[in-house]
């Protein structure tokens, strides 16, 4: 038995004052089947679904040798990536302006991340685990908040899987 290669994030922040997220998220591993990409209608203890993918633009999908690779849309919640080689690299935006605990909330001064407002995860990949990487806009002083696993770095955390990291909000900011 070997234990399953961890899927990857980076949230990064380059244009914090716009209100959006950059997300790079690699999937390793996979078989030959279409990779099948979803971005959550629901969150952890809210009672009602969610159209959190309206937030979701400028998808790009890459191979591990770094070619683009198409993607199609097949429904407003999922995107399909095809002939991807066994690795797939999907980058992303999402904006988010709502601090409210169920979306998302980014600006110059701090970001709320709830996770299945922010994460595309992919269809039977459930069980593995997580990597979670976030780079704070550049001359910032932020600290991370979460109950997600800690890492080798500050801002390195690590989820057993798709469930744990879903149930993980992250709150960055200013040191207090």
């Amino acid at each position: 038995f070997q234990a399953a290669t961890p899927i990857s994030y980076r949230f990064s922040f380059p244009e914090p004052e716009h209100r959006w997220m950059q997300v790079d998220a690699t999937f390793p591993d996979l078989g030959t089947e279409p990779l099948e990409l979803r971005v959550s209608r629901w969150s952890p203890g809210r009672y009602s679904t969610h159209d959190f993918a309206k937030n979701v633009y400028d998808v790009q999908a890459f191979a591990a040798d770094g070619r683009p690779i198409a993607t199609r849309r097949p429904d407003p919640s999922g995107w399909t990536v095809t002939a991807h080689g066994g690795s797939v690299t999907v980058k992303y935006k999402v904006y988010g302006d709502r601090v409210d605990g169920t979306y998302l909330a980014v600006d110059s001064t701090h970001a709320h991340i709830n996770m299945p407002a922010a994460v595309m995860w992919a269809r039977g990949l459930d069980d593995r685990p997580a990597t979670i990487t976030f780079a704070p806009p550049a001359r910032v002083a932020w600290q991370a908040a979460t109950q997600l696993h800690p890492g080798s770095t500050p801002f390195e955390f690590t989820a057993p899987n798709l469930q744990y990291l879903m149930d993980s909000p992250v709150e960055l900011g200013p040191i207090v």
